[in-house]
């Protein structure tokens, strides 16, 4: 609220100042020597001395007779200011309260009028506190009403205002703020009182009236409703005190919209209490020629001339101790002055609530001159109104200013045109610029629609071209209507800056300030008219129009005004355009004709004749040779938003044409393709594309793999004679029927339309798919052909096949994984983070949600990351809302932005374990730890090695679109297989068909039976069951035939039981085969790795002895298994043989019977037979086993021993850096002091997410260091406060914070945890610091130092220089030259070079003999490269009479500036002058 006047110390008086006067004296008394008429003089001064003490004696006598009264009139006239000056520019400054009146209020912000012909602008954000909540609320989509600013502001509304911002670059920019917190915040609360006038806003509204906020602290306010009052939350009202209760430190106010111009009669006025708006009662003391010396109270006002009761009043008209209502414009406390107003348009504003402004602007005058001023010329319109022609608005020639006065003399006329009212000094602001006054248009009220106009080129943009109108106008030209052809690749050689355009009117958006143009040849013709709204059309009238939005619907045509058309998809195909989004574009301009308006307005058209036209952007393209694999080049990414299709247009330069690729086409994967698009930028060259769609119209490409390989392996038929019953074809759907999906099949150089019966899909998939999601990539088995008709019918129904299962989720990785690198490049610091996590990675983050057991939690990683722990990954019960979660990561989705993350330690350890062993083709046990739409993550522990696999959910392409749900729960046992191992991870397949998939295919079996013969079959369910069975088999080879005759007996006992049901005999049997695998794996044990035999190219494991037995089968007892198999792997071979017999065995076969009693056929005696000898030749072998492992067994012994010695002797090194915890244990032991290492154990334990030991790492080193060490227990006390503050909650922190002020300096601690901060980019942190410590040390001259610089640094310049000046009204003065130095050398390296010169050159006129401030200001400014004022500034150091000791450092910096920044003249020249200097001082010596 206060003017902040700069306060420099003086200086002495220099000693030629005092010479000078001592040789004064001198020579006048020798002068009185030979003169006789001093002593006269001498006289007459002491008779002069003797009148003035006379008079003194009689002042005193005459004071001591008046009374108090009279006395303090005479101390105010004493304090009066000599002459009243008119507010100007110059006279605002941030933080003073001025009043205001709304003069405009717009969508966004909202224009005031100031005193003296000022206008501000108010942002919206700067209402009130209450509403900016509102804002920000509706800017996070949350549902609240929130009134506009034209409903809760008036135009003509008094309010005062706090300057926020004033720009002294010429702009003559003013921000304001009517925000009670800014206009209020000075305001004491003890100073509150009955009669006060303020402004306060709306907070919440209630039954009987409204809760106020005033802005001050510990103010509670409440304003009474007044019937038929409304008021909005967050709406600002004038209010008067009617009651005010101060208890303590709480002050509560009872508020009304009445006006009071009465104060307490007890209450002493004074300039806090003097608020901008406040009516007082004011008694003229003094009439003067600038204006009223009034006197109001205890205090004294001014009111300038320009805010007399009326505009054409005249000073002279005012009388002495008349008596007036007056109303506070502005304080300046610097001078306890308060300037008013008698305006009766400000005092009593109801009175013009209503009335017009009788003049309009840009209306023209002969105005007369009456008062020429240094600001410009005031000038008398009519009778009643007043005008003022600012100096720059005199003429379009700057030079005449330096003679106003004799241009423009009093009395004379001239033209001039109103620029706007300035409503608060009720006075019209005029023009005399020619510019202006020839002007067409000065507002933008003044352009009409479809008006032709000529301007110049501003700027040219991607979104479009910015043009000048004129002075303070401008239009735009959006990017459709830049050109016929808005398909500009390089605009700016069309639009050069500076160059004339011709235009019309499109639009005029009075809020915005802004008016849309077109440039269009076609739009610019006359005999186009401008139709504007919807009254103005008829039926079959024509019209010409700008394509707005391509639809799949239909096509909206844009006129003049915003009137918009519709032309619908059906009336385009009369017209035989069946492709809408390549025969238009964005920006076309067609002819069209009103078919009807509906009753809504809506406007239906239909092309006009001429609008059927072949675009001249689609020449005639050859049809090129479907299945072609091309490379193309990517022109532009279209996004639904543009109201084109999604996708991307690419240029074929091998085949000199364009193409399209749509967004569909770009993955196999739907879920997945929007991502993908955002991966490609204009430029970017693809080199590999499949031409799927070739015409005269268009050309599309696709880029699905699943097509590509099919065409890279000539996979693919010819002609529908070459399709083979029962082969698998991939095809792209296209149109849903009732009876089927039809698909088309790319048959090259043709295609094919293929049909998918209801039957022969998943219900699921159906039904999705009626939804019209086409373009989805299809795999269907060839089940009928009807090659006459040319027709093919498929199935979309596939067995589970391991390998494809696996091939699918290896692609659907490979995707995931593009994506991350897009993600990688990203400008967004969250998205790089979330690529860059990989599995096993240690992630923090804060818990978003409260705590369930069985529901998945979400937490917050930083920089905004959503991470999700599912429920079965809750390591502990005690979650809380805030608190911080710590875990490995197991899976990244990319598409969906989520991290999913572990807290289980069995967990972690298997997905941060290497995997040492290669399980490939075999059977693992493993267990679900995650479950997602296309895979479940599973742990697999092999003894000591443990990994993780994707096993894949989806057996086929066409599950990608509707995946089936998991076919096991997080937590279940699986035995799995290891396809192969890629860069993305392991994939692996269920080792057999879950059960749940093969119930659903049951099912899907049982449908489509009963959709044929209405009842199902059970014969026929059998037969495809063996069918789906075999299919299994053909595609996994690991599996033998009496697994999978085990696996069709569970098959065929599911459909007829209707439940699968676990057999008793199969538990019994179970256990024999646990016992029978227990000793063969310690059999095997015995056997080397060399004398293993294979079975069909696999070695035999102890899963495949597990296998042999299937279920419901007895297991052979020990003493048969000794005399019918050998203890070798062959024996897994013979029994494959005693079982292959059993495929056929007829119906009277039971499965418990003994293997042992089916007859051995000739083949298995000789292999019997064969075994024998083997295992003769293998006992030898077992000998020699035994020896190798024992000496295996010696060498492993000297390995172990010559490990443990080189363990030792690192333990020993004392270079070695410490790994593990009992290594920092003996150091911290051994340096119990050093502050170094206990931070590093810190650190240590924060690496491995451990943040309560590192935390008691904390405790237990301030536990154990020497008290003596301070600096050192300090170091510990700033990294815990560190490490509370990044990974701990806000109570810990600051109780953290509480001991540690406790046990150390408290400056020192508030000082270091600043600069951390700082450091680490929490700036509103260290800002909360910086403001605590200017309040506990502000007498500290280091605090305010490190506060400026501290803004300074980030950019807040102008909250450092209210700092600044804060600091010189605190501060001793003996501290200010310092201060000054420094913030002056921070405004010249970080703010303004001027002024940091100013405050500079300030500082040395008061302290012009201290050279340490010269070379400061010398280095300064060659630090900021401004040379040319460095040596100015040492050109006016060498003339100052300094000593010479002073001026030989002065010489030598002047000479050493020159060497570096001079050449050998001005070198010389400086010699020179220390040559001069040193002669002079001779001289003077020798004299």
């Amino acid at each position: 609220m206060a003017i902040v006047e700069e306060n420099f110390p003086r200086g002495s008086k220099t000693k030629d100042d005092k010479r000078e006067r001592h040789a004064n004296e001198k020579k006048r008394k020798v002068e009185s020597l030979f003169k006789n008429s001093a002593i006269k003089k001498v006289n007459k001064r002491r008779l002069n001395q003797k009148k003035k003490h006379s008079k003194l004696k009689k002042e005193k006598q005459e004071l001591q007779s008046l009374t108090t009264k009279e006395k303090k009139v005479i101390e105010k006239e004493k304090i009066m200011l000599e002459s009243i000056e008119p507010f100007t520019f110059k006279m605002l400054a941030e933080g003073m309260q001025v009043l205001s009146r709304v003069q405009e209020v717009r969508e966004l912000d909202v224009l005031l009028s100031l005193p003296g012909r000022i206008q501000a602008v108010v942002p919206i954000t700067n209402i009130s506190a209450p509403y900016s909540k509102l804002i920000d609320m509706l800017a996070q989509d949350e549902e609240v009403e929130a009134k506009g600013l034209k409903e809760i502001l008036t135009e003509g509304d008094l309010f005062p205002c706090s300057i926020k911002e004033v720009t002294n670059d010429g702009s003559f920019k003013v921000t304001a703020s009517l925000n009670p917190v800014d206009v209020n915040s000075d305001i004491p609360s003890t100073a509150l009182c009955k009669g006060m006038k303020m402004t306060a806003a709306v907070q919440s509204v209630e039954d009987h009236g409204y809760v106020m906020d005033v802005g001050i602290l510990n103010v509670r306010s409440f304003l009474t409703k007044v019937p038929d009052q409304d008021l909005a939350v967050g709406q600002i009202v004038s209010v008067c005190v009617t009651g005010c209760q101060i208890d303590g430190h709480v002050a509560t106010l009872t508020l009304s919209t009445v006006e009071s111009v009465k104060f307490k009669q007890n209450v002493e006025l004074n300039l806090s209490t003097l608020i901008p708006a406040t009516k007082l009662h004011v008694t003229v003391n003094k009439v003067l020629p600038q204006g009223l010396t009034v006197t109001f109270g205890n205090m004294v006002g001014y009111i300038h001339k320009d805010h007399l009761v009326n505009i054409n009043d005249s000073v002279s008209a005012y009388e002495k101790s008349a008596n007036y209502t007056a109303i506070v414009l502005y304080t300046l406390p610097l001078v306890n002055a308060v300037y008013l107003s008698l305006k009766s348009s400000l005092v009593k504003p109801d009175l013009n609530v209503n009335e017009k402004d009788t003049i309009a602007l840009g209306q023209f005058f002969e105005a007369t001159i009456t008062e020429s001023t240094s600001a410009g010329l005031f000038v008398q319109l009519n009778k009643k109104a007043k005008g003022f022609v600012p100096l720059r608005h005199l003429s379009d020639n700057q030079d005449i200013f330096e003679d106003t006065r004799a241009l423009f003399p009093v009395k004379s006329r001239k033209r001039c045109r109103v620029l706007y009212h300035a409503s608060l000094d009720d006075i019209y602001i005029c023009t005399m610029k020619k510019s202006l006054i020839t002007q067409k248009a000065l507002r933008y009220e003044d352009f009409t629609v479809g008006e032709i106009l000529e301007g110049k080129i501003d700027s040219v943009s991607p979104a479009g071209v910015s043009v000048h109108l004129g002075v303070n106008l401008k239009g735009f030209i959006p990017k459709l209507h830049w050109a016929d052809d808005p398909r500009l690749k390089k605009p700016e050689l069309r639009f050069r800056v500076g160059e004339p355009i011709t235009c019309r009117v499109l639009k005029v958006m009075i809020d915005r300030k802004t008016i849309h143009l077109t440039c269009k040849k076609s739009m610019l013709d006359e005999k186009v008219v401008a139709y504007s709204c919807t009254s103005q059309l008829e039926t079959n009238l024509a019209l010409k129009g700008t394509v707005a939005l391509i639809e799949k619907g239909g096509v909206l045509v844009s006129f003049f005004d915003g009137l918009t058309g519709y032309i619908p998809g059906n009336r385009l195909l009369k017209n035989g355009i069946t492709d809408i989004s390549h025969y238009f574009y964005m920006g076309k301009v067609i002819d069209c004709k009103v078919e009807s308006i509906n009753e809504s307005g809506k406007v239906i058209l239909t092309l006009a004749g001429s609008g059927l036209t072949k675009p001249k952007s689609l020449p005639d393209k050859p049809i090129l040779n479907l299945g072609t694999i091309v490379e193309c080049k990517v022109e532009r990414v279209y996004d639904a938003v543009e109201g084109n299709s999604s996708g991307l247009e690419v240029s074929i330069p091998s085949l000199e044409t364009t193409g399209l690729i749509p967004v569909e086409h770009l993955s196999d994967f739907p879920k997945a393709a929007s991502q993908l698009l955002d991966c490609y930028r204009p430029g970017q060259v693809i080199k590999e594309a499949v031409v799927y769609t070739s015409s005269k119209l268009q050309t599309v490409l696709t880029l699905k793999p699943n097509i590509m390989n099919f065409i890279k392996g000539n996979g693919y038929p010819k002609s529908v004679d070459e399709v083979a019953m029962g082969s698998t074809l991939p095809c792209v759907a296209t149109l849903h029927r009732p009876f089927g999906v039809f698909a088309q099949l790319l048959c090259p150089p043709n295609k094919f339309d293929v049909l998918f019966p209801p039957g022969k899909m998943s219900p699921n998939l159906y039904s999705y798919m009626e939804n019209g999601t086409m373009h989805m990539t299809l795999e269907g088995e060839v089940i009928k052909i009807d090659k006459e008709e040319k027709k093919i019918f498929l199935s979309a129904l596939s067995a589970y096949a391991p390998e494809n299962a696996a091939r699918v989720l290896e692609a659907y990785l490979k995707v995931e994984e593009k994506i991350k690198v897009h993600l990688r490049e990203s400008s967004d610091e969250g998205l790089k983070n979330l690529a860059s996590l990989k599995l096993g990675d240690v992630v923090v983050g804060k818990l978003l949600t409260e705590f369930d057991s069985s529901a998945d939690l979400e937490f917050e990683l930083p920089h905004g990351i959503n991470g999700i722990v599912p429920a079965y990954h809750h390591a502990k019960k005690d979650f809380k809302k805030n608190d911080l979660i710590v875990g490995s990561v197991m899976y990244v989705d990319p598409i969906m932005k989520k991290v999913y993350v572990t807290t289980r330690e069995d967990v972690i350890h298997c997905i941060t374990g290497t995997a040492k062993f290669d399980p490939r083709g075999k059977k693992q046990r493993g267990k679900i730890i995650l479950n997602m739409d296309y895979f479940s993550l599973v742990s697999i522990t092999d003894g000591n090695a443990k990994d993780v696999a994707f096993t894949s959910n989806i057996r086929s392409i066409n599950e990608t679109s509707v995946p089936l749900p998991p076919p096991f729960e997080v937590g279940a046992v699986v035995h799995v297989a290891i396809n192969f191992d890629t860069e993305l991870g392991r994939i692996a397949t269920y080792y057999t068909t879950p059960k749940r998939w093969i119930i659903l295919d049951l099912s899907h079996i049982k449908r489509t039976s009963s959709s044929s013969d209405g009842s199902p079959n059970k014969k026929k369910l059998k037969k495809d069951v063996v069918s789906i069975e075999a299919k299994s088999t053909k595609a996994k080879n690991k599996k033998t035939q009496q697994e999978q005759l085990s696996e069709l007996n569970d098959t065929v006992d599911s459909e007829t039981s209707a439940v699968l049901e676990v057999n008793n005999k199969k538990t019994k049997t179970k256990a024999k085969k646990n016992e029978n695998k227990k000793k063969q794996e310690a059999q095997e044990r015995d056997v080397s790795h060399k004398k293993e035999s294979v079975s069909n190219g696999k070695r035999s494991t102890p899963e495949d002895k597990e296998t042999a037995h299937p279920e419901g089968e007895k297991a052979l007892s020990p003493s048969k298994k000794r005399r019918v198999e050998p203890p070798t792997p062959r024996k897994s071979k013979k029994i494959n043989h005693l079982e292959l017999p059993r495929l056929s065995i007829t119906s009277t076969f039971k499965w418990d019977d003994d293997m042992t009693t089916l007859p051995l056929s000739t083949s298995q005696i000789a292999d019997s037979s064969d075994s024998e000898d083997d295992d003769a030749e293998k006992g030898k072998a077992v000998v020699k086993d035994r020896r190798e492992r024992a000496r295996e067994k010696l060498e492993e012994a000297k390995v172990n021993e010559a490990k443990l010695s080189q363990i030792e002797e690192e333990l020993n090194n004392p270079e070695r850096a410490p790994v593990t915890t009992d290594d920092f244990d003996r150091m911290v032991l051994a340096s119990p002091n050093s502050s170094i290492l206990w931070v590093q154990y810190m650190a240590f334990h924060l690496e491995n997410a451990e943040i309560e030991k590192a935390r008691t790492v904390a405790q237990r080193a301030l536990k154990i260091m020497s008290f003596r060490e301070e600096q050192e227990k300090f170091n510990v006390w700033i990294a815990w406060l560190n490490l509370e503050h990044m990974y701990g909650t806000t109570e810990g922190y600051e109780s953290t914070l509480q001991e540690a002020i406790r046990y150390n300096d408290p400056f020192k601690v508030f000082r270091q945890m600043a600069l951390n901060f700082e450091q680490s980019g929490k700036f509103d942190d260290a800002e909360s610091l910086y403001t605590t410590m200017l309040k506990k040390y502000k007498q500290n001259k280091s605090v305010w130092i490190n506060a400026c610089l501290f803004y300074v640094r980030n950019s807040k310049l102008d909250t450092a220089r209210g700092v600044f000046q804060r600091a010189l009204s605190i501060l001793d003065k003996k501290e200010h030259i310092d201060l000054i130095s420094r913030f002056a050398q921070l405004e010249m390296k970080f703010g303004q070079v001027g002024r940091g010169k100013t405050l500079f050159d300030t500082l040395m006129m008061s302290y012009p003999k201290r050279t340490d401030l010269w070379l400061v200001y010398i280095d300064t400014l060659t630090k900021v490269d401004d040379i040319e004022s460095a040596r100015q500034v040492l050109e006016r150091c060498i003339t100052l009479q300094l000593p010479a000791k002073k001026m030989k450092t002065i010489f030598q910096k002047f000479l050493e500036f020159e060497t570096h920044h001079g050449d050998e003249e001005k070198q010389d020249y400086v010699r020179k002058k220390a040559l001069d200097y040193v002669e002079s001082k001779t001289e003077a010596v020798d004299e």
